[in-house]
């Protein structure tokens, strides 16, 4: 199993750099533009994704249960001056957090490691504000290819469009669409496992 506390330090890899801003950009195209809304990114890891967007809202909460991860975005705000941006440590699925609201979450990679998908949905469905939207980039349905290197991996393999959607719709969402918009692959013992992934837009 991934052990998020020691990867954070060495997680910004070049090619997590790369693929971090594809999906930023991916994730702005659902955004309004309107700096008056209020925005969390959960398991925001070192924050690749979210400082990439933090100018696009009047505030961004970095969220992510790994102290480790944390710890890396807590430098960088610091490092970066973004007045605009705070971090907190802590499990939305786990921990009740009413005191939290957000126009917008967005989640990247992070659902597939989350068993109970329908809680999870559920939880950001109560964290969002009214019209608010939830945007989550997460694997296609694949093989078990995606997560090879670790043998425990207990998540699920990537997700069904048709069943999150309708998984979304149950947890209460108005509407949800989703696409594949990214293709890349990943190496394990000299073997190239291609992946896919997707961007769910649910709109409470």
């Amino acid at each position: 199993m991934e052990n998020f506390d020691e990867m954070s330090k060495g997680f910004d890899t070049d090619r997590r750099i790369r693929r971090a801003e594809i999906i930023a950009d991916k994730i702005r195209r659902h955004i309004i533009a309107d700096k008056s809304k209020y925005a969390i990114e959960y398991g925001c890891g070192t924050g690749l994704i979210g400082f990439k967007l933090a100018d696009d809202f009047k505030s961004l909460l970095f969220v992510d249960s790994s102290r480790g991860m944390i710890s890396q975005v807590e430098q960088k705000i610091k490092d970066l001056g973004n007045t605009n941006a705070s971090a907190l440590c802590c499990d939305l699925m786990e921990h009740t957090t009413k005191e939290l609201r957000a126009d917008y979450i967005f989640s990247s990679l992070v659902l597939h490691h989350i068993i109970d998908t329908e809680h999870a949905l559920s939880r950001f469905y109560e964290t969002l504000s009214d019209d608010g939207h939830l945007l989550i980039v997460d694997v296609d349905e694949e093989d078990g290819s995606f997560h090879a290197k670790y043998p425990d991996f207990d998540g699920h393999n990537g997700f069904n469009h048709d069943i999150l959607i309708n998984l979304a719709l149950k947890a209460g969402f108005k509407a949800a669409t989703a696409k594949t918009f990214f293709h890349d692959s990943k190496i394990f013992n000299g073997k190239e496992n291609p992946y896919s992934l997707f961007i769910l837009d649910a709109a409470k």
